[in-house]
């Protein structure tokens, strides 16, 4: 089972099944059968906050993870057969999903996605430099 639980203002209009889909496919595509995954879309102020804060950088960003337990402890974690293991938290940035879907000529929805995906592969111990 795969559960996600969203955190979006109202004033951001955002598929919440479209999300599911996508978290669902990552996860499933990778081997990941049990999880629970946060998904909170964002603005500016509340984004770069994160980003100041938690990991030292300046300024807004377009996505961030925090991941809670790596791939490999997903199926170690002693818990009851009904409550999945929280593979950690998605955070997207409504505002920069605007510009970049304008700027790559795509719908926001889908750069969003886009995001969920890059910030999912983070959740699951994939990194870039």
């Amino acid at each position: 089972m795969i559960l996600v639980n969203f955190y979006i203002g109202s004033r951001y209009p955002v598929s919440r099944k479209r999300l599911r889909q996508t978290v669902e496919d990552v996860l499933k595509k990778n081997g990941v059968e049990k999880a629970q995954v946060d998904v909170s879309i964002v603005g500016v102020r509340k984004i770069q906050t994160l980003n100041e804060t938690l990991l030292q950088h300046d300024g807004p960003t377009d996505v961030l993870s925090f991941p809670h337990h790596n791939k490999k402890q997903l199926d170690e974690i002693p818990l009851p057969t009904d409550v999945p293991p929280h593979l950690g938290d998605v955070v997207i940035s409504f505002p920069e999903s605007i510009k970049m879907a304008k700027k790559f000529g795509k719908r926001v929805d889908d750069q969003i996605c886009f995001y969920l995906e890059h910030g999912l592969m983070h959740l699951l111990g994939y990194h870039h430099d």
